[in-house]
């Protein structure tokens, strides 16, 4: 809340950071859907669930520029509680029409909406159970050896849920009812097929390095691996619901097309770096098999 956690100087990196070619794919996509719909929407809702620094929304924008009988049709909305943030989003957004909410309720009805979460869920709060004397406890802290930690045991199993899906899945379901469109969910994470995750997935990363959940309070990154499964269960099943991986979505996408665009005007140096970003995004030892994509998608 209190400083940006992004890039060289954060905690982490996201995918839209790391290569411009992230985002455009993404407006890529939602300009293939609207091309696809048997009747053209006279309002777009463009929406975004925890925009980071604005830097996706920056390139999705400069994609739809390239259309303006589209672009002229767009409303950017974007749900953001940070202060800090918000004021990096507003600096980098400053030539394109943001509006800020605090719930997706607030937006104004639309002919179609485009709602996109990129390592957004995984920061939702979660509660984590612990199995002890043949019952499943919810998992507390306190004052344990003058610091804070884990109460009871530590080496026993753990369960996990997110309360907060329910909340934002029902706020999709709904949007997309009433006005026809998509979500795109990009996380790490993994499908189940049961209402909770087995294990402790709890991180925290501080200056890109992991660390203990209560080492820096307040200071570091804290995540956990999105439950895919459950956002499958949660979205209404009137809609076409599909989970891939971020390698197969982004090549699917034409990752290799627009990389090997960027290319033939690339400096050397450039050329090097491009190349990187776009292996990290899609290697299976990178991000490419850890990070998932669930679309779900309202037909008109």
């Amino acid at each position: 809340m209190t400083k940006s956690v992004f890039g060289t100087d954060g905690d982490y990196v996201t995918s839209p950071e790391i290569t411009q070619v992230f985002g455009e794919l993404l407006a890529i996509w939602c300009l293939n859907f609207l091309k696809n719909m048997p009747t053209a929407p006279a309002s777009i809702a463009l929406i975004e669930l925890g925009p980071g620094r604005g830097t996706m929304m920056t390139d999705i924008l400069r994609v739809f520029e390239h259309f303006p009988e589209i672009y002229d049709l767009l409303t950017v909305y974007l749900l953001e509680i940070s202060p800090t943030l918000k004021e990096q989003q507003r600096q980098k957004l400053s030539n394109y029409r943001v509006e800020w909410i605090h719930n997706m309720q607030d937006i104004p009805m639309s002919d179609a909406t485009f709602i996109l979460a990129n390592e957004f869920f995984d920061a939702l709060p979660i509660e984590q159970y612990v199995y002890i004397d043949n019952k499943w406890l919810l998992r507390k802290i306190g004052w344990v050896d003058n610091k804070i930690d884990f109460l009871g045991p530590k080496n026993v199993p753990v369960r996990q849920i997110c309360p907060d899906y329910e909340i934002y899945m029902r706020a999709i379901n709904q949007r997309l009812k009433s006005s026809k469109g998509a979500a795109i969910i990009i996380d790490y994470g993994d499908d189940t097929t049961c209402d909770h995750i087995h294990g402790d997935t709890l991180q925290a990363v501080h200056k890109h390095k992991r660390a203990s959940t209560f080492d820096y309070i307040g200071h570091q990154d804290l995540s956990h691996a999105v439950d895919f499964g459950a956002l499958k269960r949660l979205a209404d099943s009137a809609f076409s619901i599909c989970l891939t991986t971020q390698r197969e979505f982004l090549l699917e996408a034409g990752l290799d097309a627009r990389v090997k665009s960027l290319l033939q005007k690339a400096s050397p140096t450039d050329a090097c770096l491009l190349n990187a970003a776009a292996a990290r995004l899609i290697a299976p030892s990178a991000m490419g098999q850890l990070f998932k994509v669930l679309t779900i998608r309202a037909a008109a």
